[in-house]
């Protein structure tokens, strides 16, 4: 993966050809489709996946981004076993529902997107949880009962509570750390709610999918120094650090980059409750009135062309020419 994302862009590494009917030619370069890794291969990703969130998944209610973060103490434990992160997004969505049934009905359930993230601002290793939550949640009637509010503290300490527990039962951590955790005053947990985000906001809720799913890497914030023959990176100021850049050589900078590329197999964002897949399923069967899959499965939603989504990020149709603005078609691929 790290050497397709060191080839993405670049010509020499295969292209395609575009042609307008005036005879222009115009070279397209691969991209690499790295995971989680390249920003502007990874970008494309989040279009689609915010698009396919809001037109099919969110229910029309309101929704909030929560989250949820974990201290030093525990961050070292999800590097050295990285199944650990399920349960850290396990934990967190347990901890959100058990408050939408606290707070709305003991029989309401919420529908949430949990995304696992591992990057801090300076691409450290910080791993923590986003959340794209129901403000609310779903009576078994169908009617949806939003929580008057939404308590962060109380949300933190089920969150903690859960955490510790599939720590405890899978062996990645002794009692003596978890008594200590739950001895301090500041134990390092932390849960942040935001504003609620209404189902006519189209543009927000969009934004705040994407958002989920992020690259780590920010190109905006990346230098290389070539005379030091270093690569630094800028962001805001890191309270723990007392910085707001690193400063590294391209080789440290490739490996520390390298550990926020996921595990084969191992997914970035779950969907629970009512937007888990197994439930959508049942759902959809109910409303239809039919207890068996029907023969012929419904056809999937085309996915979106290569030109579409790169006419959304960068505000130009990668298939009109700049000089005419003729449509051009693509006629060769080289390798």
């Amino acid at each position: 993966m790290l050497r397709r994302f060191l080839e993405c862009g670049l010509l020499e590494h295969g292209f395609a050809r575009l042609w307008s009917e005036r005879r222009r030619s115009v070279l397209v370069a691969f991209s690499c489709r790295g995971r989680s890794f390249c920003p502007s291969c990874e970008k494309k990703k989040q279009l689609l996946w915010a698009e396919w969130l809001r037109e099919q998944l969110l229910a029309p209610v309101p929704h909030r981004h929560i989250v949820l973060t974990i201290p030093r103490l525990l961050r070292p434990l999800f590097r050295r076993r990285r199944d650990l992160l399920t349960e850290l997004a396990r934990a967190g969505a347990e901890a959100t529902v058990e408050l939408v049934r606290r707070a709305a009905a003991p029989d309401a359930r919420a529908g949430l997107i949990v995304s696992v993230a591992t990057a801090g601002d300076l691409l450290q290793w910080h791993p923590h949880l986003h959340l794209l939550t129901t403000d609310g949640g779903f009576a078994p009637s169908g009617d949806f009962i939003p929580l008057p509010e939404w308590d962060a503290t109380l949300l933190m300490t089920l969150f903690r509570e859960r955490i510790l527990a599939r720590l405890l039962d899978r062996h990645a951590i002794s009692e003596e750390p978890v008594r200590k955790l739950l001895s301090w005053r500041h134990p390092g947990f932390s849960a942040h709610v935001g504003e609620a985000i209404a189902p006519q906001d189209k543009s927000r809720l969009e934004d705040t999918a994407a958002y989920l799913v992020r690259s780590p890497l920010s190109l905006k914030k990346l230098v290389y120094r070539d005379g030091q023959q270093a690569v630094l990176y800028r962001s805001r100021m890191n309270p723990s650090l007392g910085r707001n850049f690193e400063a590294l050589d391209p080789l440290e900078w490739l490996a520390r980059m390298a550990d926020h590329i996921p595990d084969p197999g191992q997914h970035r964002t779950l969907l629970y409750a009512r937007y888990a897949n197994r439930t959508r399923g049942v759902r959809r069967r109910c409303e239809s009135g039919v207890s068996e899959l029907p023969a012929e499965p419904p056809r999937r939603r085309c996915s979106p062309t290569w030109a579409r989504l790169i006419a959304k990020v960068y505000q130009v149709d990668p298939l009109v020419c700049s000089r005419c603005g003729e449509k051009m078609q693509m006629i060769a691929f080289l390798t």
